[in-house]
């Protein structure tokens, strides 16, 4: 009796956990953001997923996941458009730009001395932000979608 009592109570619990929206487990990455801020800059952009837990009031329904489906899709195609301009941006730039005049500089990683071009110094910079901006971009462009879906599904139910 005691073993079925426990059993019950456990499957309880795993029930009120399985059964809200998975989409507020994603909440948790913001964690790296915070540590972004303290150790690492490029994690910042994860402070966005804090906005993820908002969504676990919500009922996973087919026109929730539908709404998933067409935010994530439009979050997609507009990052992959950027990086694709950008990156023949970054192409077009290395291959016709001068390198400089033949400026370099030094730097010393894991105790040896690097000697890079400023040229391709600045690209690699640029490089960086551009993965950077599109991490931001992405939970920003699907976040907002959401937003705007969910506002048009509640005019709908209240027409």
């Amino acid at each position: 009796m005691n073993q079925e009592a426990k059993k019950q109570k456990t499957s309880g619990v795993m029930k009120r956990i399985t059964s809200t929206n998975p989409f507020r487990y994603l909440g948790w990455l913001g964690c790296l953001g915070i540590l972004g801020i303290f150790f690492i800059p490029a994690f910042i952009p994860f402070l966005l997923c804090f906005s993820f837990f908002a969504y676990g009031g919500m009922k996973p329904d087919e026109l929730f996941w539908e709404n998933v489906r067409r935010a994530s899709t439009r979050a997609f195609w507009t990052v992959f458009i950027i990086d694709t301009v950008w990156m023949f941006w970054l192409f077009v730039r290395g291959m016709t730009f001068s390198y400089g005049d033949g400026t370099y500089i030094e730097t010393v990683i894991e105790e040896r001395t690097v000697t890079m071009g400023i040229f391709s110094f600045d690209q690699m910079m640029l490089m960086t932000f551009l993965l950077i901006l599109n991490l931001a971009l992405m939970i920003f462009i699907f976040s907002i979608s959401m937003l705007r879906f969910r506002r048009q599904e509640k005019k709908m139910l209240e027409a």
